[in-house]
């Protein structure tokens, strides 16, 4: 189990980079989008679609690093309304893993299923294949899963947020 919690750092800490990359790219684009309007009165004709495909990619990939690094909505309202005993607690909190990786893994599987419809799609103005945009889905649940059965391991999911490093 330790070599699969250093084997996710590493990509965690990749999908970090990437994911760097990706903002740094939709601030770029976006930037000469808006030049490009409002300046040359030239709109660029495949900004948006760029945009749009990065901003999936970014929310896919960030959500997976959101559940490693406990920054996502929990459960913790509920244990602060009712006082339950650390047993029940640990039980409630584990049947939550149980079904945010039961989650997962039903995205993952209807997610493929998408990928065989739109492989042969291209998209619009970019023209590229529908696959690549719909490919975050499959692969940010997969880092999902894999990040959920992380934090776990270590018992990251019992504490409160943690920090992103």
């Amino acid at each position: 189990m330790k070599t699969f919690i250093f084997v996710m750092d590493k990509v965690n800490f990749l999908l970090k980079v990437l994911l760097g990359t990706f903002l740094a790219i939709a601030l770029v684009v976006l930037t000469w989008q808006i030049i490009a309007r409002a300046v040359f009165n030239a709109p660029l004709t495949w900004s948006s679609e760029l945009l749009r495909y990065l901003l999936v990619w970014i929310t896919f990939l960030g959500s997976g690093l959101a559940i490693r690094y406990s920054k996502l909505i929990r459960l913790e309202f509920l244990f602060s309304l009712f006082k339950f005993p650390p047993t029940i607690e640990k039980v409630i909190r584990g049947l939550a893993v149980i079904i945010t990786m039961v989650f997962c893994v039903i995205v993952l599987l209807f997610s493929l299923q998408i990928l065989e419809i739109v492989h042969m799609q291209k998209s619009a103005a970019l023209h590229i294949p529908m696959s690549i945009p719909y490919l975050a889905i499959p692969f940010g649940s997969l880092i999902m899963l894999f990040n959920t059965a992380v934090a776990w391991a270590e018992g990251d999911w019992d504490k409160e947020g943690g920090e992103v490093v």
